[in-house]
């Protein structure tokens, strides 16, 4: 079926490609900034970009109230990266590693959890967080979004809380998504090799009076890069995203729906105490599918002094239970169960008012439901005899409202920024309220420095898996079924507490070059973390729980970055980020552990160098090399490769891309409609274990790829 279903979306997308040869229309392709979208893009200088998540109003760069790197189209199209993940792993400060599940985000941080929940995601401004772990809205998966369809790629170091509220606490990513008018034409792509890889996609976009439309469509197959998946299961992943969106004056509409099958996995164990012919076993299929709604509005009065802006959203999953890899021999009826996840409906009113001389004032409001549905399943019941006078909750409702002011204190080069938000106690009552303040100045003495220094605070609550979860953690395949542990819940978890200094210096020095430095301070509170608590004997279960740690912890760090253009056939950057960790006292938490700072290199080097030394040839080299790091301790009596608590191995991983455009033909007024890609993923071949788990998490190594694009 998957082959066939293959065979037919090739054969479009070739019906396609020979038809468009074959048009002779004359529409001109659009242009994006200073560049043409499908032609040759030049390098895009930072200071020329613009950042909207910092304060949810477009401002330069140069304005921002916060430490902020933008990824623009130019930018990510001279990339080899194929995802938004892969494409963070350039950034400074931000740490990106494989787990068993998919790729997790950390920004200036550390911990375990592989939800990635502690930074908070954006699709054009509205939060599309997982509702029930915190992260992703699917796990596993390869990718969250389509990198076909960004326009830029706004990553926030540090707390956002003041307008975000929850999950806005290492940072905020905003993608913003391309428009019809962006490109008015298409794209068509054909991307192969190894690990079983076949990626088939388009995107077409036009304008109309007074609007625009966009439709995106990818069909993926391939494997994790790991071990586990593979080479030790041999799991095929295959699945479909589709994109659109509309727009019509002020109005904006558009749905994305992802859906995805992932091969299940079956791992022997071999161990004397244990019955014959053991195995972790997963359900024989993972399947899931995302949707999500959203519709925006915003309009300027004619007098420029009042801006009015709305955000609604709807988002829902349907797909397989955590338990179905973690539990999935476990007697419960709907463990193995397709079913409803649950739902998050958001919504935000805000105003702008222009009015006040150098005052830029915006005024919102925000509710957001969350349900939890059928994933309530999985989670501690009421009544429960180990938990009593505990009510559970699965869903609720919480209202915020926020206030921001942006002062110009002397025009053109002195500007505060103050934030206060204020997030009520849901109903239920699960959450209490909780207040989230925020003061910035940004200094521009002259267009060739930018000073900047910020404050600023923000909390995490626990996820509804967090504070409920009630499975076994790992369920041994065995006659009779054994569950190895077991998630215990913790019904009392507190919200995590940040609180970061932050200052931070760039200075343009030409036209083709600048540097950027960084510093930063954190203070954390009521971490999160997770424990794992071992059975007396190994038919006994163990319990892995989730727990306030009643330590504190501090994170000192830097990041300087240089971005050169030598001149429009050469350019690149070279990034280094530290990150020192210390704990605050000698607290333990149940398992008599300090604050571990897991998966939190010291040292973080990217370098990107792009080239186009003849027209229609270009190409790019990157490298990130990561320091050692430590993983949670639990993972190391586990596992038998790591017989005690040691760092990870440091790593580097070097990617080159060669694209040629060739010149034997053109349409529809672009001189070269068709690219062709060949690519090295991971030229030297390391092949680290990015997170220790009970299984083996070892990367691939050196991989080969090629596509084909054409542009229309």
């Amino acid at each position: 079926m998957r082959q066939g279903y293959r065979l037919q979306i090739s054969a479009v997308i070739i019906y396609s490609f020979c038809w468009h040869i074959l048009a002779d229309d004359e529409i001109p392709p659009a242009n994006i900034g200073d560049d043409t979208l499908f032609h040759e893009l030049k390098f895009l200088r930072a200071e020329l970009d613009v950042v909207q998540a910092a304060t949810k109003t477009e401002i330069p760069v140069s304005k921002a109230p916060a430490s902020v790197t933008v990824i623009n189209y130019a930018q990510i199209r001279k990339s080899g990266a194929r995802t938004i993940p892969e494409l963070l792993r350039m950034v400074p400060g931000v740490n990106v590693r494989w787990n068993p599940m998919m790729q997790t985000i950390d920004i200036r941080g550390f911990g375990g959890n592989p939800f990635s929940s502690r930074v908070l995601m954006l699709i054009d401004g509205i939060p599309y967080n997982s509702w029930n772990k915190g992260g992703f809205p699917q796990q596993p998966g390869f990718d969250f979004f389509m990198l076909q369809n960004i326009k830029r790629l706004e990553i926030i170091r540090g707390p956002g809380s003041v307008l975000y509220g929850e999950n806005a606490f290492w940072g905020v990513l905003n993608i913003v998504t391309l428009s019809g008018e962006d490109i008015e034409g298409g794209k068509l792509e054909l991307y192969a090799g190894d690990l079983e890889t076949i990626n088939t996609g388009g995107i077409y976009g036009d304008t109309f009076e007074n609007g625009s439309y966009l439709i995106s469509l990818r069909q993926m197959r391939g494997q994790f890069p790991t071990e586990f998946w593979f080479d030790e299961n041999d799991s095929i992943v295959t699945g479909t995203d589709i994109f659109l969106k509309g727009k019509y004056k002020d109005l904006e509409v558009s749905y994305y729906r992802h859906e995805d099958e992932v091969d299940g996995f079956n791992e022997p164990i071999n161990n004397p105490m244990l019955p014959p012919g053991s195995a972790f076993k997963s359900k024989d299929e993972l399947d899931q599918i995302v949707d999500i709604l959203a519709l925006r509005f915003n309009h300027k009065t004619d007098d420029q002094r009042f801006t009015v802006g709305s955000d609604i959203s709807f988002a829902r999953r349907n797909g397989v239970h955590c338990g179905a890899c973690h539990a999935s021999q476990q007697d419960q009826p709907d463990i193995n169960k397709v079913s409803d996840h649950g739902s998050q409906l958001f919504a935000d009113l805000r105003v702008g008012i222009h009015a006040i001389p150098r005052n830029d004032i915006l005024i919102g409001a925000e509710i957001r439901e969350v349900k939890a549905d059928d994933h309530a399943d999985e989670l501690l019941r009421d009544n429960d005899p180990d938990f009593p006078n505990v009510k559970t909750r699965s869903e609720y409702s919480k209202p915020a409202v926020y206030i921001q002011d942006q002062i110009a204190l002397i025009e053109d080069e002195l500007d505060l920024v103050a934030g206060l938000r204020y997030d009520l106690e849901t109903h239920p009552d699960l959450f209490d309220d909780e207040f989230s303040p925020r003061l910035a100045l940004v200094y521009n003495p002259s267009e060739a420095w930018t000073v900047r220094t910020s404050w600023s605070q923000a909390f995490r609550r626990p996820t509804f898996s967090e504070l409920y979860q009630d499975t076994w953690f790992f369920g041994l395949n065995s006659n009779p079924p054994i569950p190895l542990a077991i998630f215990e819940p913790n019904p009392n978890l507190k919200q995590e507490e940040i609180e970061t200094f932050d200052f931070g210096i760039e200075y343009r020095l030409s036209q083709k070059a600048s540097l950027k430095a960084e510093a930063f301070y954190t203070e954390l509170d009521d971490f999160i973390v997770t424990v794992l608590r071992p059975g007396a004997t190994p038919m006994d279960p163990g319990e892995y729980a989730f727990e306030n740690h009643p330590g504190k912890a501090r994170i000192l760090g830097a990041e300087l970055e240089v971005r050169w253009e030598w001149s429009k056939r050469l350019n690149g950057f070279v990034n280094w980020s530290y990150q020192e960790q210390q704990r605050d006292g000698n607290d333990v938490d149940s398992t008599g552990k300090q604050i571990e700072f897991a998966y939190a290199p010291q040292h973080k080097i990217n370098l990107g160098i792009f080239f186009r030394p003849f027209t229609g040839f270009s190409g790019a080299i990157e490298a990130t090399w990561r320091d050692r790091y430590i993983a949670p301790s639990f993972w190391y009596a586990i596992n038998p490769e790591f017989p005690t608590v040691a760092p990870l191995d440091d790593y580097l991983y070097v990617n080159l891309r060669l694209n040629y455009d060739l010149p034997y033909f053109a349409t529809n007024g672009i001189k070269r409609p068709v690219k062709l890609t060949f690519q090295i993923v991971n030229i030297l071949n390391d092949r680290p274990n990015e997170s220790l788990t009970g299984v083996n998490g070892t990367a691939a190594g050196r991989r080969y790829f090629g596509g084909i694009e054409y542009r229309f």
